[in-house]
């Protein structure tokens, strides 16, 4: 085993799969125990809710236990975190897919299998704002772990779809008439976080080595003024 198969199989070591196993199985739980109750409203039957939870294990994704010597390494921050991600998005897309057929699909489910893209669209804007936050907290808090701070984007989304005023409303089904608005709200989401995780995951190395790069041509055209 050679070459870029080689650096996956090192990466695939260092992921946090206990808790992105832990965030999968309480994503499928939520998702079966709120669809057993067909009595309850549409808000408390919100596949969102699972999303967030897996949300929970995948904020642990760019934690890297490796992270003194990769630094070092050829390889950018942005590759090796992207790398991180593409690793964990199988599992995570396949959950939250079985997940999703089965919150619409099951008995009396209020958002049916039309309502499949705009939910898709919600729980990527929480991936990418928790993963943004991660990123955005290990640029800017010393250490290796981020994923302890990024924990709190899914309790505060959680805690803002549900009272937030409705003119800001975040959760909304297709029947009432804040949904298109809803949907608006969590594209913006979804561009914040990958913006926040482009930003945060800029090259320190590279930022350095313009910085001497300026300092030096500074200094020869003073010299030269001299």
């Amino acid at each position: 085993m050679s070459g870029q198969p080689q650096r996956l199989a090192l990466i695939a070591r260092t992921l946090a799969w206990p808790a992105l196993i832990g965030g999968a199985a309480l994503c499928f739980a939520i998702i079966v125990l709120t669809s057993l109750d067909v009595d309850s409203s549409p808000h408390t039957r919100w596949p969102g809710l699972g999303a967030l939870a897996l949300c929970l294990g995948a904020a642990f994704v760019l934690d890297d236990p490796a992270s003194a010597t990769t630094d070092a390494s050829p390889t950018s921050l942005a590759k090796r975190r992207m790398l991180r991600i593409a690793l964990t998005l199988p599992l995570l897309g396949a959950v939250w897919a079985g997940s999703l057929y089965y919150a619409t699909t099951a008995d009396g489910a209020p958002l049916g299998p039309d309502a499949r893209g705009a939910l898709s669209i919600q729980a990527s804007a929480m991936l990418a704002t928790t993963l943004g936050a991660s990123a955005a907290a290990l640029r800017l808090m010393p250490g290796e772990a981020s994923g302890w701070a990024a924990v709190v984007v899914p309790f505060a989304l959680l805690v803002c779809a549900y009272y937030l005023p409705q003119r800001w409303a975040l959760l909304a089904t297709p029947a009432e008439p804040g949904w298109q608005a809803a949907q608006q709200r969590w594209v913006l989401l979804l561009a914040i976080g990958v913006l926040a995780l482009i930003w945060a995951s800029r090259d320190p190395a590279a930022r350095s080595r313009a910085g001497g790069v300026r300092a030096a041509t500074s200094l020869r055209h003073w010299t030269r003024l001299r």
